[in-house]
């Protein structure tokens, strides 16, 4: 009943849908495109569909990759093949991503000749869950997590539509509940409509949400989200896991995306531990993998046992401060040229290191450059890495000129 039926009923995805955006255009042109729609639950992908029936001529055929067979979709297709030149047909696949690889194969004939569009939705990355055949002859189109004006203009349109008022507490509640989610959002205000239905003042107010509620939960808001973030990071760099394991399910509890938590998990094992523990990196990878594949509530244990590790690891921010110190140092000397010695010029005296046992003793920096940009710490694993650096290139420890502290240290 809420879908929108125009593109300015259409709240959010501006960068698909708004004006001169790529998905719009398509749609106003008649010339949709194979894609794969990606993003969050209640973001908007399934209600293109409805753009498309209002601006297209296409004829749809609406399918649930859930209770599809590969030989439905096999009909479909002879269908569009026999329309071909008199009928433009859309496939449309929700949760495309529940067909394994080998059954996604069955797309690939129709999309290499363009005897039908396809539109498959997924919540899921689509490069992890997308036969990459597919996935090469179809355009990704990633919806955003709608944000909190996005999801009051729905509101309001809601309480447009069904007639039930909703005060400002109770507004904001649903809003930061929702985190992003428009069908969430609105089913949420249908339960609530229907309890204030029963009330004398016929409005969702505190009582009503008291009601719907059960009891007093906590409000896993904006505000709640950044701070539980930002405490969650700090407790695994201070080498605490007990905090970083209670802050990790107090989001969870509070409905955060694990996706979320396990992409702050990787930044944080290049950020805060680096070369101290190189393997830090590797787990915190396999685990946004696990997470992915397993979700929740097991993949719960996932991010436990890594953040166990990251907590106790040694750390070092030397590769975080190196890739700053690189970058500020190339924004001041965007012009300099790169050595002769380094380019591919024959005659140029570039010396092969595999010639000369693996390593000689050349200059790679152009001269103009004279800071040490890498200042390894003299701790766990790094500090071979340290022993390493420094017999190598002895000067750059040497020279006043390119003195640091060799510590890493204060």
């Amino acid at each position: 009943m809420l879908r929108p039926k125009n593109f300015e009923e259409f709240f959010g995805q501006e960068h698909l849908l708004g004006k001169g955006a790529l998905l719009r255009i398509s749609i106003e042109q008649n010339q949709l495109f194979s894609a794969i729609l990606s993003g969050p639950p209640g973001a908007g992908k399934s209600s293109v569909l409805q753009l498309i029936r209002q601006y297209t001529d296409y004829e749809i055929f609406q399918l649930n990759a859930a209770f599809t067979s590969v030989e439905e979709i096999k009909k479909v297709e002879n269908y569009a093949y026999n329309m071909r030149g008199i009928k433009k047909v859309l496939m449309f696949i929700d949760e495309i991503h529940r067909f394994n690889r080998k059954q996604q194969d069955v797309f690939l004939p129709g999309v290499e000749t363009g005897i039908y569009t396809l539109y498959g939705t997924t919540t899921e990355n689509p490069e992890h869950v997308i036969n990459p055949a597919l996935l090469s002859r179809c355009r990704i189109l990633r919806f955003r997590k709608l944000d909190n004006n996005a999801l009051s203009r729905i509101l309001s349109r809601a309480v447009e539509y069904v007639g039930i008022a909703v005060n400002e507490a109770s507004k904001k509640y649903l809003i930061e509940s929702s985190n992003g989610d428009a069908r969430f959002l609105i089913n949420a205000y249908e339960i609530l409509s229907n309890i204030a239905k029963t009330q004398e003042k016929g409005i969702i107010d505190n009582e009503v949400l008291n009601i719907y509620l059960g009891e007093e939960l906590t409000k896993y808001t904006d505000n709640e989200h950044y701070n539980l973030a930002s405490a969650f990071i700090k407790s695994i760099r201070g080498s605490d896991p007990d905090a970083a394991l209670y802050y990790m399910a107090r989001m969870l509890e509070g409905g955060e995306d694990p996706r979320f938590i396990s992409r702050r998990l990787i930044i944080l094992a290049s950020e805060d531990i680096g070369l101290a523990d190189p393997f830090a990196l590797v787990l915190a990878t396999a685990t946004a993998q696990a997470v992915e594949y397993v979700g929740l509530p097991e993949c719960a244990i996932n991010l436990s046992e890594c953040v166990i590790y990251l907590a106790l690891a040694p750390k070092s921010n030397s590769s975080y401060e190196a890739i700053a110190k690189a970058r500020e140092i190339a924004q001041k000397t965007k012009n300099l040229r790169v050595p002769r010695h380094l380019l591919n010029v024959e005659g140029s005296g570039y010396k092969y290191p595999h010639s000369f046992g693996g390593f000689v003793k050349q200059d790679y920096l152009p001269k103009q450059i004279n800071e040490r940009i890498y200042n390894p710490k003299n701790i766990a694993k790094e500090s071979k890495i340290f022993e390493v650096y420094k017999k190598l290139w002895k000067e750059r420890f040497a020279s006043n000129e390119l003195k640091n502290k060799e510590d890493g240290g204060e």
